[in-house]
């Protein structure tokens, strides 16, 4: 249940990408979920978060890279560790921005997000009782 959950959800968001770059092609500006905006009106707190959970996504992959290389690490597993990412800098930065409370389902999307991603990349659901 939970991995059907994982694809229906990654399907949504690589969609929803694909069409965030279309419309950025065709000149219009889209943010999370359908905002529609001009050029540059993107909120600065959104903006900030991105890049910080970018910066924090690369903190975690060259400390893994360093620590343990042979490690392999499938699509899900990345997709996972940056939706966390951005879930712990959008966090911090809509807090410290005090945004007004309604931009926080962003923050809560994002959490959900992440269990349903962490659930659906471990490697084996262990059987405790068995």
């Amino acid at each position: 249940m939970i991995k059907y959950m994982s694809k229906i959800i990654v399907t949504i968001l690589s969609l929803w990408s694909i069409f965030i770059i279309i419309s950025e092609l065709m000149g219009l500006t889209v943010y999370f979920p359908f905002n529609f905006v001009d050029k540059e009106e993107i909120p600065y707190h959104r903006i900030q978060s991105v890049r910080l959970s970018v910066f924090l996504t690369f903190i975690y992959f060259g400390l893994r890279y360093i620590f343990m290389q042979s490690d392999k690490l499938y699509p899900i597993q990345f997709l996972e560790i940056y939706i966390k990412s951005l879930t712990v800098c959008c966090l911090f930065v809509f807090y410290t921005s005090q945004v007004e409370y309604r931009e926080y389902y962003f923050v809560l999307f994002l959490f959900i997000v992440s269990l349903i991603l962490h659930f659906a990349s471990r490697k084996k659901i262990r059987s405790y009782f068995n």
